[in-house]
């Protein structure tokens, strides 16, 4: 009876396995997500919505050409427009950001969410900025080194 039991949860345990070692090779990059609550500080929560919506679209553009999807020139570049009126908008807000969250204004637990908030954004940009390196200088550099060889 013992070495039954002890049988059937073995074969269990390597059915599972079978199961779930191929979901994971087909397994898509997780997507971050925005921040559920706001933090009631203006600037800080304009700053995360304009970042995580550059990041939604370097995403989709990342998602699409590592599928292998030709993306047409012309979308192409009315993302690159809005992406760079995105980083416009970041860079108009950081001086207010910088104010509201050294100011006495807000309370701590304001502060406190926006900080929160804004670290889900810098991990956010710093997917973007990874992202955007690569498809520009990284595609360089390849074209360098073929040259060498």
């Amino acid at each position: 009876m013992k070495t039954k039991r002890i049988l059937q949860q073995r074969i269990c345990i390597v059915m599972a396995l079978l199961f779930l070692i191929p979901l994971l090779g087909f397994s898509q990059k997780k997507r971050l997500k925005p921040p559920k609550r706001v933090s009631k500080i203006e600037s800080v929560d304009q700053f995360v919505e304009n970042s995580f919506d550059l990041y939604h679209k370097v995403f989709v553009y990342d998602s699409l050409t590592t599928v292998g999807v030709e993306v047409p020139a012309e979308i192409e570049d009315t993302l690159i427009e809005r992406a760079e009126r995105d980083v416009d908008s970041l860079w108009q807000i950081l001086p207010t950001i910088l104010d509201d969250m050294t100011s006495g204004n807000a309370n701590i637990m304001k502060k406190g969410k926006a900080t929160i908030n804004l670290n889900k954004s810098k991990k956010a940009l710093k997917y973007c900025m990874q992202t955007v390196k690569m498809y520009f200088k990284g595609e360089e550099e390849e074209s360098v080194d073929d040259n060498k060889n």
